[in-house]
C-alpha cells in the first residue's frame, strides 16, 4: 500500500506565505529555499507545505543566484497568495 502524504495545514501555509512577505519587506528580496526553511525552522515538513503552497499556486518559485553567487531557488508570492495574505489579516 502506497504511503498516504500527511495533509499539510491551512495555518501552516499561512505562516509559510507570511514568512516569504517578511523577508521580502526586510532584505528587500524574495528569499531563497534553504533560508525560508531555516526562517519556519522546519525541513521535512517545512518542504511539503512549500510544494502544497506551489501546487495551489500562492508561491512561485525561480532560479536565481545567491549573494555567494552559488545557483539558488527562490520563492515569490502569487498575486492569489498576496491576496490570501491580505484576507486573513
Amino acid at each position: 500500500m502506497p504511503k498516504r502524504k500527511p495533509r499539510v495545514g491551512e495555518a501552516a501555509l499561512l505562516r509559510l506565505l507570511r514568512t516569504v512577505a517578511e523577508v521580502k519587506a526586510v532584505k528587500g528580496r524574495w528569499p531563497y529555499t534553504r533560508e525560508l526553511l531555516e526562517h519556519l525552522r522546519t525541513w521535512g515538513y517545512g518542504q511539503e507545505v512549500l510544494e502544497e503552497a506551489v501546487r495551489r499556486g500562492l508561491v512561485e518559485r525561480f532560479e536565481g543566484r545567491c549573494a555567494s553567487r552559488r545557483p539558488c531557488v527562490f520563492n515569490r508570492l502569487t498575486e492569489k497568495g498576496e491576496a490570501l495574505i491580505k484576507l486573513m489579516e
